[in-house]
């Protein structure tokens, strides 16, 4: 078969334009979704105190390449610098997952290392994940990336929270969680957050 020739499955696609209009009025939703979002989280004391001085307006994105399949990126609250992040980033990424991540680096990280060093049993319990990889940009949960909070060693804990130049957690549900999803980022963002405002400095 020469490169540009299709398969079956291929020409079954090529020829149902309703596909295509179907899949575009599902990344709409999404974008309807994430402004709900929005406005629970910016409703909620707890998420809403964060990340203080410099905090930067909601942001909605989207794309259709992320290892070649669409998403649909909330970012909120956030603060995005060269120097320094301090974002609440919900991902949806087409046929495998939505995400919620907590991405601290610069200014935004130093106040909160040493009660991040404190939080690993209750990070555990709550099945959050870490990133153990040096790219901070990458989303997905391959083991090379992410890795349950639960199997972290307490020294591979304490060096990732207090070394390296950003920390995030994430925690991952399955796309068919569509209709709880509000509800399920406003109460882990406000979990995490209350815990690292309850200590804050401790």
């Amino acid at each position: 078969m020469k490169p540009y020739e299709l398969n079956p499955q291929e020409q079954q696609i090529v020829t149902d334009a309703e596909w295509i209009l179907r899949k575009n009025g599902v990344i709409q939703k999404a974008y309807h979704l994430f402004g709900a979002l929005h406005e629970a989280m910016a409703a909620h004391p707890v998420i809403s105190r964060f990340p203080g001085e410099g905090a930067q307006p909601a942001k909605i994105s989207r794309g259709e390449q992320y290892q070649g399949l669409p998403y649909v990126v909330l970012d909120y609250p956030r603060l995005f610098s060269k120097e320094d992040i301090f974002a609440c980033r919900t991902f949806f990424w087409w046929g495998r997952f939505f995400s919620t991540t907590l991405h601290l680096a610069g200014e935004s990280l130093e106040p909160y290392r040493a009660v991040l060093a404190t939080l690993q049993p209750q990070l555990a319990a709550g099945e959050w994940f870490v990133c153990v990889q040096n790219d901070p940009w990458q989303h997905h949960f391959a083991p090379e990336y992410y890795q349950p909070v639960a199997v972290i060693s307490t020294e591979q804990w304490e060096e990732l929270v207090q070394n390296k130049s950003f920390v995030k957690l994430a925690k991952r549900f399955d796309v068919l969680t569509w209709g709880k999803m509000i509800a399920n980022a406003v109460a882990v963002y406000a979990a995490l957050l209350d815990m690292l405002s309850g200590r804050e400095g401790a």
